[in-house]
């Protein structure tokens, strides 16, 4: 499940679409990864209301949900889904937080390992060194596909007026998980306790650190 939730963002969140010609032909002098760096480089915050649904390979639908998330560069996140499938996902700096409240269970996991098998945590960092491990090509004036070098995981990011609007995840094992934003504000000021997690009483604790 933290894979489905961190692949959809978490927090990636945060990032291609000239108003000109011109702009367009600026872009096209860097390249495509550059390009996207540059794009989620503006976004230093970042809060939206989203729409996810899942695939499968042959194309059955999986699940459908609804939720909010908060992004604040470099390395925070918070991820929310709406009832009767609600769940928390919280991306402290050094640990994520993955709360189910149905079962009653909190899962931590080492951030850093999460950003290593997923490029949905890709958006929260400028870090050279994780996106060494990704090649970007451009799918469209306004899309970039994300791939993993090793692996088979891919992210295509879709944006509006340097607006991210969509993130599209194809994941190893064939499932496709496709993110559509709305209500998207750029830089806004965000409290920091969206992304503290006190653990409630009598709730499991599985860490994975």
């Amino acid at each position: 499940m933290l894979k489905e939730v961190v692949s959809g963002v978490s927090l990636s969140l945060l990032m291609f679409i000239g108003s000109t010609s011109q702009a367009f032909a600026q872009d096209n002098n860097l390249s495509a990864k550059q390009q996207v760096q540059e794009k989620l480089a503006k976004m230093q915050s970042l809060s939206a209301d989203f729409s996810q649904t899942v695939t499968a390979d042959n194309g059955d639908m999986l699940q459908q949900l609804t939720g909010e998330l908060a992004i604040q560069r470099p390395n925070k996140l918070r991820w929310r889904t709406d009832p009767p499938d609600d769940t928390l996902m919280i991306a402290s700096g050094d640990t994520v937080w993955y709360y189910n409240p149905f079962v009653e269970q909190v899962t931590l996991y080492r951030q850093d390992d999460a950003a290593a098998n997923s490029p949905m945590l890709l958006l929260l960092t400028g870090s050279e060194a994780q996106w060494q491990d990704y090649r970007v090509s451009v799918t469209g004036e306004d899309q970039y596909l994300v791939e993993q070098i090793e692996g088979s995981n891919s992210l295509q990011l879709t944006f509006a007026d340097d607006v991210l609007q969509q993130i599209r995840l194809k994941q190893e094992q064939g499932d496709t998980i496709e993110l559509s934003l709305q209500d998207v504000a750029i830089n806004p000021s965000l409290k920091a306790d969206l992304f503290h997690f006190d653990i409630p009483d009598g709730v499991d604790v599985d860490d994975q650190r």
